[in-house]
């Protein structure tokens, strides 16, 4: 199973949703669950926020990231696509269908992320909570969507 975070320009919340979730599947031990993110308006190798790589770092995980698009690749090859605002799902609605495509708070009902881009720490570390937050939700969400589709997570 393949998860892809998306939000605007793939710099602070969607690799932050990614390292949150990768963090807690390793906890868990879901080895078979996979996660990326992407940007809907960014380019290619851009670096993540220092202060989103500076929790992700207090994270003490291995984690390396550059920005890249939401290409249509990248849509294809995902089994969930979850968005961090409603708007951003919204946005990509046309272009990818309702099939695999969800906002975060559909799922978990913790509200949009909001984009913390260019404030101070302390909005890093809220997007942070709110994604932890989430975390019980999305996997139950993921493990239902399994089952009801083959019954794996795989």
């Amino acid at each position: 199973m393949k998860i892809l975070f998306v939000c605007t320009g793939n710099t602070c919340r969607s690799p932050l949703a990614q390292a949150v979730f990768q963090h807690a599947a390793d906890e868990r031990g879901l080895d078979n669950i996979s996660f990326d993110s992407a940007g809907i308006f960014c380019g290619y190798g851009e670096p993540m926020s220092a202060n989103t790589k500076e929790i992700i770092d207090s994270m003490q995980i291995f984690f390396t990231h550059k920005s890249q698009p939401l290409t249509q690749k990248l849509a294809d090859d995902s089994d969930i696509i979850i968005t961090m605002t409603a708007e951003h799902k919204r946005i990509l609605e046309d272009a990818i269908g309702r099939g695999k495509l969800y906002c975060i708070d559909e799922i978990a009902q913790k509200g949009d992320i909001a984009d913390p881009y260019g404030r101070d720490k302390s909005a890093y570390s809220a997007v942070e909570s709110q994604l932890k937050e989430c975390v019980n939700a999305v996997f139950d969400f993921v493990e239902k969507l399994s089952a009801d589709t083959d019954g794996s997570l795989d």
